[in-house]
């Protein structure tokens, strides 16, 4: 049979492992595109027939293709704006090297110039305990302001605490602590929207430093896959960079960007300014920047050593006491922002925030019947087994981070109980997104995340149900199922060609995956050392 002739592509992908996460499909050799869409998945033999005089046509030597990678949690500004200004620690440092890194950190800057560091473990310090004591035999008469690894709580040194204003006295915001010693001194310690006290102190950096920041994090997310993402708490500079990249045509990602309503503290701005920023929203929207998206934090960390987190008491009763939204307006607000298109992404770290979250969709589902929106639970690590079967029934995602499940345990909490029980919720149908939450992990890369959900003993899960986790999922979850997710024709072409086969290589190897190629709207956005090479076409006679 003669072959129907079709219109060239501008680019031919043979003799490839192609993954494609289209059960209709599973696998491929080859993918055309043109422009920024997938025209063909299958066959070398069919592919051939798109190679024009233009075409670029590309060998896979054989290597694993699958979808790019969307990133359902993750910090574009503070992750790159830490790792550009701040004085950085690594996972594991000791007392004296953190001084001798604040130290140099501090040298050319004006006398009496904020020190700006972190991440700081509670296992740094003496008995476990951190305090500022300790800061101030090193740092007497320089103001140092220290973030912890979960970002939700800070350490300043006396200085710092005075050139802030903080003394005993002084009065907490709401959703916070000062914390205070057995003796009532004050430790250093600031949790959660207590931390406002201090930040407007901090410096100021300029637009132009966080536009460069951000330009970083874009090229650092594409060097791990990552095509498409959910930007959990985008702050009104952190919104107005991403759309300054997009509309200089720098942004090589698709972004959720979930503005935040509630909280001051990560929102960075007054309750006022964040919910005129919602309000003023489509102004900011771009072609790559969507905005209909809001985040909202219920709940602390259930990590020493203060377990901030909302549980579940014996009795059966939340512990509303540390629920940072009220629940009757939680369910006004989410029932509110569902009527208006507004998908939400709810910060629940505890058994008993997750039962308000899901409470909350619940409200929603009856005042608006019609609505099919999605709406997330963020970290969705500590759920009741009363609320699992919940999630499917409201249509509600079960968004999975940080991506450090190898490393915490098995279990989160006070007291401890199981966490990121990945099995029993696919078994109930929870349909699971994963996220790095870049800024809590030291890069957005998720394949040792990919890993670690493969190795939980009897919440371990499957390769390929991971890996909708990472693809097609996400694209759920936002609702952009319809252009991304899954390598089908029609679809935006976003994939990325892997050093090695996911499903041929022991799970031991899988974390250390490296990425060759990020391709992006049909164009290749990152190559490393080793990639796939490209020659112009093969002659029409190919076909």
């Amino acid at each position: 049979m003669q072959d129907i002739a079709v219109d060239a592509a501008d680019s031919v992908h043979l003799n490839g492992r192609i993954y494609t996460v289209n059960p209709a499909q599973a696998w491929a050799e080859a993918i055309a595109v043109r422009g920024d869409r997938i025209v063909y998945v299958g066959s070398d033999a069919g592919a051939r027939r798109f190679i024009g005089a233009a075409t670029r046509v590309v060998d896979l030597e054989g290597k694993m293709v699958m979808p790019g990678i969307h990133d359902a949690h993750t910090h574009l500004l503070w992750a790159s704006m830490h790792q550009k200004c701040d004085c950085c620690f690594a996972a594991e440092e000791t007392l004296d090297s953190i001084v001798a890194k604040l130290r140099a950190y501090g040298r050319g800057k004006k006398p009496g110039a904020w020190l700006v560091g972190g991440f700081f473990y509670y296992t740094f310090f003496p008995d476990h305990k951190p305090h500022r004591a300790w800061l101030d035999q090193y740092f007497p008469d320089t103001p140092v302001y220290l973030k912890e690894m979960t970002f939700h709580q800070v350490l300043l040194n006396s200085k710092g605490l005075e050139v802030a204003g903080i003394d005993k006295d002084t009065p907490c915001p709401a959703g916070g602590e000062i914390v205070k010693d057995e003796h009532g001194e004050l430790t250093g310690e600031l949790l959660e929207a207590a931390s406002t006290l201090a930040t407007s102190c901090l410096p100021i950096e300029t637009m132009a430093t966080k536009i460069d920041a951000l330009r970083g994090a874009v090229a650092l997310n594409n060097q791990y896959g990552i095509t498409s993402l959910q930007d959990a708490g985008t702050t009104f500079d952190g919104l107005k960079g991403l759309v300054a990249l997009d509309r200089n045509n720098e942004l090589t990602l698709k972004i959720a960007a979930h503005l935040t309503w509630g909280s001051p503290q990560f929102g960075e701005m007054p309750n006022e300014a964040l919910e005129a920023l919602i309000e003023d929203r489509a102004s900011y929207q771009t072609e790559r920047v969507k905005t209909n998206f809001v985040k909202m934090t219920l709940d602390g960390v259930p990590t020493p050593p203060y377990f901030t987190e909302a549980g579940i008491e014996a009795d059966g009763r939340v512990e509303l006491q540390r629920i940072l939204i009220a629940p009757e307006k939680l369910n006004e607000m989410v029932t509110r922002f569902d009527q208006a298109g507004i998908r939400v992404k709810m910060h629940v770290t505890g058994a008993g925030a997750a039962r308000v979250a899901l409470d909350a969709i619940e409200a929603a589902r009856r005042a608006n019947p019609q609505s099919t929106l999605t709406h997330d639970l963020a970290h969705t690590n500590l759920i009741s087994s009363q609320d699992k079967p919940r999630f499917k029934k409201l249509n509600a995602i079960g968004e999975m981070s940080p991506a450090v499940w190898h490393q915490f345990g098995r279990t989160l909490g006070d007291p401890p109980q199981p966490s990121w029980e990945f099995r029993s919720l696919l078994d109930h149908e929870v349909l699971m997104t994963a996220g790095s939450d870049w800024v809590v992990t030291p890069s957005p890369n998720l394949f040792p995340g990919l890993q670690g959900m493969l190795q939980r003993e009897e919440q371990s899960i499957d390769l390929v149900s991971a890996l909708k986790m990472i693809t097609i999922n996400g694209a759920i979850a936002v609702g952009w199922q319809d252009s991304q997710g899954s390598l089908e024709p029609g679809k935006v072409a976003n994939f990325i060609v892997l050093d090695r086969n996911l499903f041929e290589v022991p799970v031991d190897d899988i974390g250390e995956t490296v990425v060759l190629q990020t391709v992006f709207e049909g164009r290749v956005v990152y190559a490393a050392a080793g990639a796939p090479g490209a020659s112009r076409s093969e002659s029409a006679g190919g076909r």
